[in-house]
């Protein structure tokens, strides 16, 4: 896997030195701030542009289907911070359509404070219109686990779920 420039990233330190919390409002309406209002053990699959936005469903689809994940609360972010707000607003009532009512406080959109997910994801802010540009994290009691930028894999999503805290 090294070999494809791909890396899984650990870090137990936790969120990091911003004092801004990565926050976002669920499709259903509820605000949340990450590290402190998900589950106790998450997932979060990240995406700044709409082109990763493909590989963020691959990522989705993998960690719904995968029995590894049983247990886990697994939410979508989607950054639409800078996107003009027509665009934000089309995309938002399309996700609510596509997205049936019971799962709608899993996905996340955030339309302002990107920085904040960004350091919570581990991005630089560079290169986040490429297709592999989904950020996968993984969360436990609010603290940061591990990180992984990438496509969608079985063998990076067991990485993940090993990973030490």
């Amino acid at each position: 896997m090294a070999a494809l420039g791909l890396c899984l990233v650990l870090n137990a330190a936790g969120v990091g030195a911003s004092s801004e919390r990565p926050r976002a409002v669920t499709l259903a309406g509820n605000e949340i701030e990450a590290t402190n209002d998900l589950g106790t053990r998450s997932l979060l699959i990240v995406s700044f542009h709409r082109v990763a936005n493909g590989g963020a469903r691959e990522w989705r689809r993998l960690l719904d289907d995968d029995p590894r994940v049983d247990g886990w609360s697994v939410y979508t972010v989607v950054v639409l911070e800078g996107a003009p707000g027509f665009v934000r607003r089309m995309v938002v009532r399309a996700l609510r359509g596509d997205v049936p009512a019971a799962r709608q406080d899993s996905f996340l959109v955030v339309e302002e404070g990107a920085d904040a997910w960004r350091e919570l994801a581990g991005s630089d802010g560079e290169d986040e219109n490429q297709a592999e540009a989904v950020f996968v994290v993984r969360l436990e009691d609010g603290g940061i686990c591990a990180r992984y930028r990438g496509l969608a894999s079985g063998a990076v999503l067991a990485d993940l779920l090993s990973a030490s805290c």
